[in-house]
């Protein structure tokens, strides 16, 4: 009887040591590699972007699946490999994302066109992990707070960019890239905590979230008559205090129409050298108040470093020591470290 039991023994843990080495001996494929299709316009278009520069791009979050066996009934057993937006640098968001596909292969192929404008315009450190394209998503939390992404809106995630389509302008596709660009440059900048901590330690804490006038009682000692900002719109006009702010560098900004060119530049010149006084190029909610935290300061820098070349940057704000410091150190990152040209 002892036999018999350590014959069966023996057939057992040999059957369970045989199974073991081949469970070990089972590779996963690299489920992001891109496969050529040539029949296909769009798939070929997506291995030709994958080949040139190893960044894939999907039009669907289920993005491959692969044969794993046969259940005890002989239906086959598939692993499937998604997209997950919810993962972040530490922890798993409680979004629930439902996408409304991507399918009409015009509108495919215009995506790619901006998705390989973009990686034609930047460095490799600026690359995603991925594309993941569609017509439009919604995001809903546990609280049920809903966002929605659609029309050309996109968002930039932990390994993932998302970008949704039906763009209605030729403007808006031709600015994608760049203006994608400057939201990379923005995510990525944030891990290098050294750089950003001088970065950081120019302008006070006290400094912050306050009106531009409580920081200096002489702010709006430029808005007097006789001045030299040209405006167009009134015999001895005066700007108003609100119109004394950041707002003024923006080439959209409304109430530039009523300077003459020159006294345009000399108005925004007056504002830089009171801003500068802090080390600030933008504002916060308001026009005449100051950033409200460090990290808007942040995006102010980058959006108006990215608009000039360290040139025209220092020609139009070299007076204001504090500005140019904090410049120098973003030029570390954004140029020497991410490969921006500027």
């Amino acid at each position: 009887m002892k036999t018999i039991l350590y014959i069966v023994l023996i057939i057992f843990m040999f059957g369970c040591s045989k199974e073991g080495a081949l469970t070990q001996k089972i590779e996963y494929e690299n489920f992001y590699v891109i496969e050529d299709d040539p029949s296909d316009p769009v798939k070929h278009r997506v291995y030709e972007i994958y080949k040139k520069y190893n960044v894939p791009v999907y039009f669907n979050d289920t993005i491959k699946k692969s044969f794993l066996k046969e259940d005890i009934n002989g239906n086959p057993i598939y692993r499937y490999e998604t997209l997950d937006l919810a993962w972040n640098f530490s922890s798993y968001s409680q979004f629930a994302y439902r996408y409304e596909y991507l399918v009409e292969p015009e509108e495919q192929l215009k995506a790619l066109n901006i998705i390989e404008n973009y990686l034609a315009l930047v460095n490799k450190a600026l690359y995603p992990y991925n594309f993941f394209v569609v017509k439009s998503v919604r995001a809903q939390d546990n609280y049920d707070n809903i966002q929605v992404l659609s029309e050309g809106a996109y968002q930039i995630y932990l390994r993932t960019l998302l970008m949704t389509g039906d763009w209605k302008s030729d403007g808006v596709i031709r600015d994608l890239p760049t203006e994608m660009m400057k939201e990379m440059v923005k995510s990525k900048i944030l891990n290098y905590t050294t750089l950003l901590a001088q970065f950081y330690s120019f302008s006070k804490p006290e400094w912050f979230d306050t009106r531009f006038s409580s920081l200096d009682p002489d702010y709006y000692e430029y808005l007097v008559f006789p001045n030299d900002f040209g405006f167009t719109g009134s015999w001895n006009y005066i700007p108003g205090q609100s119109s004394f702010g950041p707002q003024c560098f923006d080439d959209n900004w409304g109430t530039a129409q009523w300077f003459t060119p020159e006294g345009l530049e000399n108005f925004r010149k007056c504002v830089r050298e009171k801003i500068g006084a802090w080390g600030f190029v933008s504002c916060g909610l308001a026009n005449t108040w100051t950033p409200r935290k460090k990290e808007d300061d942040l995006v102010g820098y980058i959006t108006e470093m990215l608009r000039w070349s360290p040139e025209e940057f220092e020609e139009k704000w070299g007076d204001s020591p504090l500005v140019m410091q904090k410049y120098n150190i973003l030029y570390e990152i954004v140029v020497n470290e991410l490969g921006v040209e500027l």
